[in-house]
């Protein structure tokens, strides 16, 4: 073959290739399209983007739900009757009325203010009232939630107080409240009533302390791992780093916080306030400055809207169809023809709302649509999926098995149908899918051989969930972290690397946690990290940020001396697809090891919101960071001396490229932030995905804060930081 025919062959070869895998700075448009091909029909589909797509979505048992679920001229107006739960009376009906008066009086007492002392005993002694009220007649207690709403003008408007009633209907939060003023002890200083009124700030928090005797009957007195069991992970880790391949690499899908908003209005306010609604882009929307009627029906007149909402979406608001299909095929596309090996969801796939528009078909239907829909994108990629807190109507609870009554099944609705959902589509076999019945929306599965997937239910440590108040003394009254150390005992057993999927951190600024089943779950990582636990993913702050994990000494997390000599794990928060919270969507790509599941690096994706907004050809998707490129250098910790990872560095100052970013790493980098200020701003950017509309961290309370949060992985932990400065929405 002649010379310049061959370098021609082989030029185009080049080219073919080049062509056929998307280079990371090449931006991806997916293009204004929605795809249809996702759905089996449409119930609308505009000729113009004037207004959203609304998908036609078959129930998993048969026939359709219906168009006025998502319609946004149809709001919801208050929580299905249906849905109601209350417990049953314990006792009489005598005193209803002095019952009463009493609860109104606390409350009153309560808005008025006083000293710490006497606010936190009028809490606890209202508590007490508000509990005989429950077991004497607990159907009139989400009558009194709801008087409290009105008698006090709450907010200080009228609108607000009806919605604050709408809110503590029975029907919505009344019921589950009513139930837990039933089954816990609320009687004088009793830990339920000083938990609950430490969340409202009435009272001093409680102790998170485990005791001896509590972890060593947990852990079954095996309070670490055997030798032999550390030096085959030793050896392991020392053959992968030996061994180690760029091209081996499995890439993993990280998605998180999609918040479809189905009832997204073209159009309507996006720079709402506080009225009749709090959310945005809704067809009731309005600008106090601008439209101050009540509205509850209707529109809101276009003279009267300062800021159109766009089709394709607004910081202010959460992710319409257009939006979530645009971010679908950049996730194809991005793939290529490898596609993905696994995909992760860390949770929330329902709009926020105000909470009597919620009901469980809105719950199925978001689910049914978006796994549907990420089925289509995927292919033959399992996903593995964690609960949000909006995975449940009512929104943020779910209640332990254990309550009685029949109470503890009363979720059941919501894990049956998931369980059903994700076994037809081929992402759980018969056992995984009797995990998720059993363990609440929970799971544990080994989708390849030595990996193991944990998926928790996290509401069972977040602070809204008014369940985990009963019986707060106990760290695990559901029983999720017993499910989860019996699961990592048998990992550890089989050789095993796990990752655990979880939606609410357990840490950062410690202000979504509660104290003990947070310090439970730290208790657990000491013990079977790294040797076992490969890396934890979170979700729900809709940013972007780590927290560290390290050796527990004690049964205080806040006694864990947090060194990089004792880093053991790693918590990744993923960002969001949704832009609510003034941030660009974003979804991410890992890759990992074969073998020991270790990442060693990851590729962040996103589309910023100023530019499509008001755009016609829609979001374009560009490649905003790699995790090892931006973060790979530590030479201000090298050079102040503040470098003690015990890994020889690359030219003294990068990590190296065979050794995984790992808790070390990770645990490094805040010793490399301290050092090097200007890398926390970047940090600081990297998590909104250089929003126009964030905040950028770059005074000293700030940067020395979120250093402090980025080493906190328990609610105790992150309290010790300055307050003020997290990236919880």
């Amino acid at each position: 073959m002649p010379r310049a025919l061959l370098v021609c062959v082989i030029a185009w070869a080049c080219m073919l290739t080049v062509s056929n895998a998307w280079s990371k700075g090449t931006p991806v448009t997916p293009g204004t399209s929605f795809p249809t091909n996702l759905f089996s029909s449409m119930y609308y589909m505009p000729s113009q983007p004037t207004a959203e797509p609304r998908p036609a979505v078959a129930r998993l048992g048969g026939g359709w739900f219906p168009d006025a679920l998502n319609n946004p001229m149809t709001l919801p107006s208050h929580a299905p009757a249906s849905e109601a739960v209350l417990p049953a009376p314990l006792h009489g009906t005598q005193q209803v009325k002095t019952l009463i008066h009493d609860v109104l009086n606390s409350a009153h007492q309560l808005v008025r203010g006083g000293n710490s002392s006497f606010l936190c005993n009028v809490c606890r002694t209202g508590l007490s009232t508000l509990q005989t009220l429950a077991h004497t007649s607990p159907e009139l207690v989400p009558d009194v939630l709801t008087g409290v709403c009105r008698t006090l003008n709450l907010f200080g408007a009228t609108a607000l107080s009806d919605q604050c009633a709408l809110t503590f209907d029975r029907a919505m939060y009344g019921g589950p409240i009513t139930q837990v003023m039933s089954y816990g002890n609320f009687s004088g200083e009793a830990p339920d009533a000083t938990l609950v009124c430490a969340a409202a700030t009435f009272c001093e928090r409680p102790s998170e302390n485990l005791s001896e005797a509590f972890l060593n009957d947990w852990f079954h007195g095996s309070r670490a791992p055997s030798q032999s069991t550390l030096d085959r992970w030793h050896a392991k880790q020392a053959h992968a780093q030996a061994h180690f391949s760029e091209s081996s690499l499995l890439p993993v899908l990280h998605i998180s916080d999609l918040h479809v908003d189905g009832r997204y209005m073209v159009g309507s306010e996006s720079n709402c306030t506080f009225g009749e609604t709090r959310y945005c882009c809704h067809s009731i929307s309005a600008n106090s400055a601008l439209y101050s009627k009540p509205i509850t029906h209707g529109t809101v007149p276009r003279a009267n809207i300062s800021a159109p909402a766009g089709y394709w979406g607004n910081y202010t608001c959460d992710a319409p169809w257009s939006l979530i299909g645009n971010a679908l095929e950049a996730i194809r596309h991005v793939s290529g023809e490898r596609g993905y090996e696994l995909a992760l969801f860390t949770g929330d796939l329902t709009l926020h709302d105000d909470l009597f528009r919620y009901s469980h078909d809105l719950i199925q239907y978001s689910a049914q649509a978006l796994f549907g829909a990420l089925k289509g994108i995927l292919g033959r990629t399992p996903l593995f999926s964690t609960l949000g807190n909006h995975e449940t109507s009512p929104e943020n609870f779910y209640a332990p098995h254990s309550l009685p009554d029949g109470r503890g099944h009363q979720f059941d609705w919501d894990s049956d149908y998931l369980a059903r959902l994700w076994r037809s589509l081929g992402w759980l076999d018969a056992h995984g899918e009797q995990d998720v019945r059993t363990h609440y929306g929970g799971f544990s599965v080994s989708p390849r051989s030595g990996l193991r997937i944990i998926s928790m239910n996290s509401d069972f440590w977040y602070f809204v969930n008014v369940f985990n108040y009963i019986h707060s003394t106990n760290p695990d009254m559901s029983g999720m972290l017993r499910f989860l150390t019996d699961e990592l005992f048998e990992a550890e057993k089989r050789g095993e690397r796990v990752w655990i999927l979880g939606h609410v951190a357990t840490g950062w600024d410690g202000s979504q946690s509660l104290e003990k089943p947070s310090n439970l779950f730290y208790q657990i990582v000491s013990r079977f990290a790294p040797h076992t636990i490969a890396a934890i993913f979170f979700g729900h702050t809709h940013q972007d940020h780590f927290s560290v994990f390290y050796r527990a000494e004690s049964g205080r997390s806040a006694d864990a001396p947090r060194h990089t000599s004792g880093a053991a794990t790693i918590a990744l928060n993923a960002p969001s697809v949704t832009p609510e919270s003034n941030v660009n969507p974003s979804f991410r790509v890992y890759y990992v090891d074969p073998h020991t599941y270790d990442i060693y690096d990851w590729d962040q994706y996103y589309a910023d919101v100023d530019t499509f907004a008001t755009s016609v050809h829609g979001p374009v998707w560009h490649h905003l960071y790699s995790a090892r490129d931006t973060y790979g250098d530590l030479h201000a910790s090298v050079h102040d001396h503040q470098y003690s990872a015990h890994v020889a560095l690359e030219h003294g100052t990068r990590w190296p490229q065979n050794v995984p970013l790992n808790a070390t790493f990770w645990a490094a980098l805040t010793d490399e932030m301290e050092a090097r200020p200007a890398l926390l701003s970047t940090f600081s950017r990297l998590q909104s995905r250089q929003s126009s509309r964030a905040n950028v961290c770059t005074d000293q309370d700030c940067r020395k804060a979120n250093v402090c949060y980025m080493r906190s992985a328990t609610a105790a932990q992150g309290r010790t930081c300055r307050a003020g400065f997290g990236s919880v929405v």
